[in-house]
């Protein structure tokens, strides 16, 4: 269930609760989803999905019309009042739009983690279940793309891997055990040489590549069988 962000009174419970944990002497906020608290005002269709039924309403439910203006709320309200760093996550932007979350003049948020290079190697129909590899030609440009157009407007946030990706040296190095350490070294020089924050996903510190199961049997994780079930 999501919440009725447009209720006063829920945008305080909100902002008491996070008051709270700052009291507790936390050190930031990570934000899932956080450019989809405003919703459409109408209730009407997407018309992608009406075409692709199987699609992502993310462009259509994405950067609503009040994100802004519920943002600056909390950071007025919550966030300015700590010593704290913030991070959202907001699939589907591009860097106008995360200078709008982000810019050092905006007092919203601190940084976003967008997905754009995440995105390199999926397909329409697999999406990033795909084994397409990536085009190094299309990462650099992707790149250079978010340092040059926050520079001296915003922050970047900087990261290979999370939750819901797989390994960054099986992704775009070369695990196989000639080259994993040099993959792995020559990904994080790339990482903490860009300007931004980065974050290391637990055992990305370490090298560590996907596991090679040898049957689905052997998971437990929800999302990789449940994308079995519907693409197998």
């Amino acid at each position: 269930p999501d919440l009725n962000w447009t209720n006063p009174a829920v945008r305080k419970a909100v902002f008491d609760m996070m008051t709270w944990w700052c009291e507790q002497g936390i050190d930031g906020f990570r934000m899932d989803v956080i450019n989809l608290i405003s919703k459409p005002e109408q209730f009407t269709d997407d018309p992608y999905i009406v075409e692709h039924p199987n699609g992502s309403s993310l462009g259509f439910i994405a950067n609503g019309p009040h994100v802004h203006e519920y943002l600056r709320e909390m950071n007025q309200t919550v966030l300015s009042k700590y010593d704290l760093i913030t991070v959202g996550e907001a699939p589907g932007v591009t860097p106008v739009l995360a200078e709008k979350y982000t810019g050092f003049d905006r007092h919203e948020l601190e940084m976003v983690f967008q997905f754009k290079h995440m995105g390199l190697d999926d397909d329409p129909q697999f999406e990033k279940w795909s084994l397409h590899r990536p085009k190094l030609t299309d990462l650099k440009r992707v790149l250079s793309e978010w340092q040059t157009d926050l520079h001296g407007k915003a922050w970047n946030s900087l990261y290979w891997d999370n939750h819901d990706q797989p390994r960054a040296v099986s992704r775009f190095g070369d695990d196989r055990p000639a080259f994993r350490v040099r993959s792995a070294k020559m990904l994080a020089a790339t990482l903490h040489m860009m300007e931004g924050t980065p974050y290391i996903y637990q055992g990305e510190e370490l090298g560590m590549t996907n596991f090679d199961f040898s049957s689905i049997h052997d998971y437990r994780d929800l999302d990789t069988l449940n994308a079995w079930h519907e693409l197998v």
